[in-house]
């Protein structure tokens, strides 16, 4: 049985990481909302691994993931993924639990494929376009502060989809939600 906490994993560019910790206000919010989230910082493919095996082993229910994207997939401070090395690395430990994807362009439908590929994730959301920092944290903290205190135990789709796009409409975003139920890919833009 998981746990409804969130996970967040976060890596930013070396000249970024003083003043643009979104992950880092993002697990503070969580914080004050009562909950446990986790944060950990990582700065290469083989520290994103190594969380990603402890996001596992948490039994946590939500990965958070903040870095930079493009449609091509995310990068680290120090390595750049394609999607596919990307859900290799995320997807095994995603059966049955949700990712949040706060990077520029990532969630594609091509990277939600990937990732569904490898097993049984409920759902990939992420931004549409390229994201500012101050828009994520606002959209990513008014999200999870919503979802949690409409039901501390879960998440449901329709609510997420509904809550999704109203934080992401508080500062001018769209969000790519994707979920795959019964072997069915679906995808709504927020």
């Amino acid at each position: 049985m998981t746990k409804p906490e969130v996970f967040i994993i976060e890596s930013l560019k070396f000249d970024e990481e003083k003043n643009y910790r979104e992950g880092r206000m993002i697990y503070r919010a969580l914080r004050m909302s009562l909950k446990n989230p986790i944060y950990h910082y990582v700065r290469t493919a083989t520290e994103l691994q190594h969380f990603i095996d402890e996001f596992e082993d948490s039994e946590y229910r939500y990965l958070h993931i903040s870095c930079h994207g493009s449609l091509h997939g995310v990068s680290t401070t120090l390595d750049n993924l394609s999607r596919k090395e990307f859900a290799d690395i995320v997807a095994p430990a995603l059966d049955r639990r949700r990712l949040f994807l706060s990077t520029c362009q990532a969630a594609t439908a091509s990277l939600a494929r990937e990732i569904f590929s490898h097993g049984d994730c409920y759902s990939v959301a992420g931004p549409v376009n390229k994201i500012n920092f101050d828009d994520s944290v606002v959209l990513w903290t008014s999200f999870y502060h919503l979802m949690f205190k409409a039901d501390s135990k879960k998440m449901k789709r329709d609510v997420i989809k509904k809550t999704l796009g109203m934080c992401a409409d508080l500062v001018d975003e769209k969000i790519n939600f994707f979920a795959q139920m019964n072997g069915k890919f679906s995808h709504d833009r927020l």
